[in-house]
């Protein structure tokens, strides 16, 4: 199942509440699109629609953005209107990636994503900044870091 990337935030926001932590828009951004990538690897179908797009401290997800952008730096609440309804599998993937990345520091999850020859690098060399980041490019990339881990 294909959800909006609002409801993936929420989820993810909702979460860290539960840990007593919070995020910045910028962290919410990037393990929001992590997860997309790390969902493209594993079920081979995109985990959201919306748009990804090449912005200067990496991938953001512009329908994201807008959404929660007038809270400032800290997300204080939920994008309204996208209920997390997620399935079983879909939550599993996303538990896994909180506890794998929302102990990060926003400037170290936005190193992660846009690394030299990784979609975010490839989609500013080709168009520029706000160049959209297509799913292919993206699932190509965390396929590859899937072999790199294995080694």
């Amino acid at each position: 199942m294909t959800y909006d990337a609002r409801q993936i935030a929420n989820w993810l926001f909702r979460r860290a509440r539960a840990d007593n932590r919070s995020l910045s828009i910028m962290s919410l951004l990037k393990l929001t699109y992590i997860a997309h990538g790390w969902h493209l690897e594993m079920r081979k179908t995109p985990l959201f629609s919306n748009r990804i797009e090449a912005w200067q401290y990496g991938p953001v997800i512009p329908d994201v953005y807008k959404a929660l952008r007038e809270q400032g730096i800290t997300v204080t609440r939920e994008a309204q209107g996208f209920y997390s309804n997620l399935d079983g599998n879909t939550e599993n993937l996303l538990e896994q990636v909180y506890d794998l990345y929302a102990g990060l520091s926003a400037f170290r999850l936005s190193d992660l994503t846009h690394e030299s020859g990784g979609p975010w690098h490839i989609a500013t060399q080709m168009s520029g900044y706000h160049a959209p980041i297509p799913n292919d490019l993206i699932q190509k990339h965390y396929e590859m870091k899937r072999m790199q881990n294995a080694h």
